[in-house]
């Protein structure tokens, strides 16, 4: 393939790997073992024992009546942090730890003097309930920044999370291991069998990893730990203590093969004539995914062919705003493991904005095929034909990941007005690279890494508005000092992206920079462009650690910054600063048992030096003494330039807004739970306001069920939504109405859960939002003082409507239309619901069944009637999709 044979990313890929490869090597990954006397001696209740069975290994089966648990050295002394920080828990909790050749076993025996009031309730696997818990967290990198945690709650529902970045964790990662439950008089037990294969260390005559256990008992909201993490600390896997004795282990080969088929059928509307919409397809296909240890500290996963079906639909969106829509990742292999590849754009790990956005992979088509007067195929996804991840970290400190996918070409079929079939490619076919190597300094307390990413495509003609390459190469550091409680921070990112002059076109005109902007003039639009660079930078200084902590942070991107070939950006061309400090009270009080206050002050600025925000606001966050949480704050916005706006016209000065938000919520624990939260918004001088509330209710009428709703309601009143730019006239205009706009939808989801290896998960969601379009006007003086003199509204009668709604506007009032705005109002209607059973039949083998069932339907009427908009969608035509899908799980 053309564009896939670059030298130039090929070159950059085979030098990234022979370092990979390098660092993985047994005599890099070869560190100097601690002295296991210091560990010994360096506080006696933060170091755990473990014994090596001499037999059989213990039967697991959650009664702890093996020989070896009854020589096993217990570790007791566990330590509340929830409710009275410091103080011995409430109810005495054990712990005993033995292994052999293939595995750790861990028993817990969770003491009660009242059995009867023990909770559980059975959810599917990783599902949070109100139960009775305990954990286990073993970081067997001894890093002080990763680990593996296991969880099991009495009736056996196992929920396992790794965490990275010392306080960050992936619910989204499942590990192969075994636990068995068992109540008694006296309480219950837990006992843990985890495998080697699902770890990650290096060969050493004797292992030290780092451990913590907990227990939380739901009815008394305590949550106690054998190694106390203190609220007032920002850490959590650099509080661990160790556990010690591990000795003459072999890191294991781990090789997991997952191979999988899959049958579907889909019911659809049919249209006549259409031979691409007969109402009714099916498939069947087959894929496998992959895991082998290359060594004992980096894994390779691999998935061939994959198939997401039983992955839920992303819900309904009207979105009128110039910026893409952000979808969360839900697609299981592309979410494990991901922690490593995480490079955010802007400070911390929230932000939206990130340099690798696994969605660009198997994404939409871009293309579309031309149906030539006759009726063409739509395709609405992209086939991806592989993809793979080396990742790990060695014991001296080498944090390692490359993953890559290719994507298929994908080509629509067409049938022309006289019966003639063509063929349009919509896709082209691609290759995705990600490297990520960083390097532990202070037992993890300082980190330096780096991070590139390349994007390749084979371009046919018919899409060269698609860049031929993208490319991003980025350099960050963290370094916490003085005992953990200051960070200083920081990224660089450089990126360049190649293709026709069309494509570096498409890519100036992008709503991230709008080069056109008449009044950049620090910019320069170029359409003989063919590629196009830029940078970022990022840093913060933050007190992480007490009851008063605070920040400082700073970042910039230069107008031609663009990573959204295998990222997501919404916007370049800015300098920003921020300002942060909190306070908190963490110790329960008579009212209180939690609170916390947040200042927030920010400013951005472009590169012409016009402000385009300053701001701040006010933030609370708090649990009552009776477990109620709440939340409210205010934010106040002194406006700015809107560089978006228009759409490439000049930039507007956008006033100033208030906004408000608050919500509450009740106990957790309780059979019948409910919330709501609440939204304002309100704009000076235009007259523009938003509001929505939100309400939930949820219920568990027995252990294994559990129902929530949430209907949600929002109206607003736009007086300055943008609908298009003319030059009729040969110069622009652009033009705004006034939109009423008001959106309702309820989620309803279920679960149901028969035993924890069976499951049935229930989603369902209306939506429906109607907008509706009146006193149209358009742009004057984008920089003038006043409101009144930037927005000209049109005369009566230079605006028609017609019978169908469809609007006319003549902008020289010579009495001859000059531009047809069509009819704006619209309704949108849809109802999407999944339906999922899941039966783990066999220990890391699973079946889904999955029925999907959506319905969609749209107007031009923008009047917002509920009922008859839910009976309009209800009677319209569904599609119906069915699958099952069957894994099973191989370990060699």
């Amino acid at each position: 393939m053309r564009a896939l044979g670059s030298r130039s990313g090929l070159t950059a890929v085979l030098v990234f790997f022979l370092l990979v490869t390098q660092v993985a090597k047994p005599g890099a990954l070869a560190a100097q073992q601690q002295s296991l006397d210091s560990v010994r001696t360096s506080t006696s209740a933060s170091v755990a024992e473990a014994i090596r069975v001499s037999r059989k290994p213990p039967r697991i089966d959650g009664i702890l009546d093996d020989e070896i648990w009854a020589t096993a050295p217990v570790i007791t002394n566990f330590i509340q942090r929830d409710p009275d920080e410091g103080e011995p828990g409430t109810e005495r909790t054990e712990a005993q730890i033995v292994y052999d050749d293939d595995a750790i076993y861990i028993a817990i025996r969770a003491f009660d003097s009242e059995p009867d009031k023990i909770d559980a309730h059975l959810t599917r696997r990783d599902e949070g309930s109100p139960s009775d818990w305990v954990g286990v967290m073993i970081d067997s990198y001894r890093d002080r920044r990763t680990a593996f945690e296991f969880m099991v709650n009495p009736l056996g529902v196992k929920r396992d999370v790794y965490r990275y970045n010392d306080n960050s964790q992936d619910g989204s990662w499942d590990a192969v291991w075994d636990v068995k439950t068992s109540r008694d008089s006296r309480g219950w037990t837990a006992e843990f069998r985890i495998p080697y294969s699902q770890l990650r260390f290096s060969r050493s005559p004797e292992n030290i990893f780092g451990f913590n256990v907990w227990r939380s008992i739901n009815r008394k909201n305590e949550t106690q730990y054998w190694k106390l993490l203190p609220k007032d600390q920002s850490g959590v896997v650099s509080l661990f203590g160790d556990l010690v004795g591990i000795k003459g282990i072999t890191p294991p080969r781990r090789l997991e093969v997952q191979p999988y088929t899959v049958g579907s059928f889909t019911s659809e509307p049919r249209q006549d004539g259409n031979p691409f919409r007969d109402g009714r397809s099916g498939s069947f296909t087959t894929g496998a995914d992959v895991k082998y240890g290359v060594s004992s500290s980096l894994t390779l996963s691999a998935t061939i062919n994959p198939d997401f079906g039983q992955v839920e639909a992303d819900p309904a969106v009207v979105n009128l705003s110039a910026f893409e829509t952000f979808f969360p990742e839900k697609r299981p292999f592309f979410n494990e493991g991901l922690d490593i590849f995480q490079f955010s754009l802007g400070s911390g790990d929230g932000g939206v904005e990130q340099l690798f956005y696994t969605r660009r992979v198997g994404r939409s088509p871009q293309g579309f095929a031309d149906a030539r007067g006759g009726f063409a195929e739509q395709v609405n996804q992209t086939t991806i034909l592989g993809a793979a991840k080396l990742s790990g970290k060695t014991q001296s400190g080498w944090t390692v990941g490359l993953t890559g996918a290719l994507t298929a070409r994908e080509n629509a079929h067409s049938i022309d007005s006289v019966g003639v079939r063509h063929s349009d490619p919509v896709e082209p076919g691609s290759g995705y690279m990600v490297g990520r190597l960083a390097k532990d300094f202070r037992n993890g307390l300082t980190q330096i890494g780096v991070i590139g990413t390349a994007a390749i495509r084979d371009l046919p003609d018919q899409l060269d508005f698609l860049r031929s390459s993208a490319y991003t190469f980025g350099f960050d550091w963290t370094h916490r000092f003085k005992d953990d409680a200051y960070n200083f921070s920081g990224k660089v990112i450089g990126s360049r992206v190649n293709g026709s002059q069309r494509a570096i076109e498409l890519t100036q005109l992008s709503s991230a920079r709008y080069f056109q902007r008449p009044d950049a003039d620090y910019v320069t639009f170029d359409p003989t462009r063919t590629s196009l660079s830029g940078a970022s930078a990022v840093a913060s200084f933050m007190k992480q650690t007490g009851n008063w902590r605070g920040g400082v942070g700073y970042e910039t991107r230069s107008p031609g910054f663009e990573v959204n070939d295998l990222g997501f950006q919404q916007s370049a061309d800015f300098h920003s600063q921020w300002v942060w400090l909190n306070r908190r009270w963490l110790q329960p009080g008579r009212i209180f048992r939690r609170f916390n206050i947040n200042l927030n002050q920010w400013s951005t600025f472009n590169y012409g030096g016009d402000r385009l925000n300053l701001g701040g606001n006010v933030n609370v966050n708090f649990t009552t003494s009776g477990y109620w949480n709440g939340f409210f704050g205010v934010n106040r916005n002194q406006g700015g330039l809107a560089t978006d706006q228009l759409r490439g016209g000049p930039g507007i000065l956008r006033p100033g807004a208030w906004n408000g938000w608050a919500g509450f919520s009740s106990d957790f624990r309780k059979t019948f739970r409910y919330g709501s939260n609440g939204w304002y918004f309100k704009q000076d001088e235009t007259g523009s306001w938003g509001g929505g509330v939100g309400f939930f209710t949820a219920i568990r009428p027995a252990s294994n069920l559990d129902f929530r709703m949430s209907p949600n309601l929002s109206k607003s009143h736009d007086t300055w939504q943008y609908l298009r730019t003319s030059t009729a006239l040969g110069t622009p205009e652009y033009l705004f109405g006034e939109l009423d706009q008001t959106t309702v939808s309820m989620q309803f989801r279920g679960n149901m859960t028969f035993t924890p290896d069976l499951s049935l998960q229930i989603y369902a969601e209306p939506f429906v939002s109607s907008g509706n379009y009146q006193n149209y006007q358009r742009v004057n003086d984008p920089r003038g003082a006043r409101w009144s003199d930037r927005m000209q509204p049109f005369a009566g009668d230079q605006v028609a409507i017609d019978s169908e709604g469809n609007v006319s506007v003549d902008l020289d009032r010579n009495g001859t239309p000059d531009v047809n705005l069509g009819n704006p109002d619209f309704t949108f209607l849809s109802f999407r619901s999944n339906i999922v059973l899941r039966w783990e039949y066999k220990l890391g083998s699973t079946i889904f069944f999955v029925w999907q069932h959506n319905r969609t339907g749209f107007s031009n009427d923008g009047r917002f009637r509920f009922g008859s908009d839910l009976g309009r969608l209800f009677r319209s035509d569904a599609t119906n999709n069915l699958v099952v899908k069957v894994n099973y799980w191989l370990n060699m």
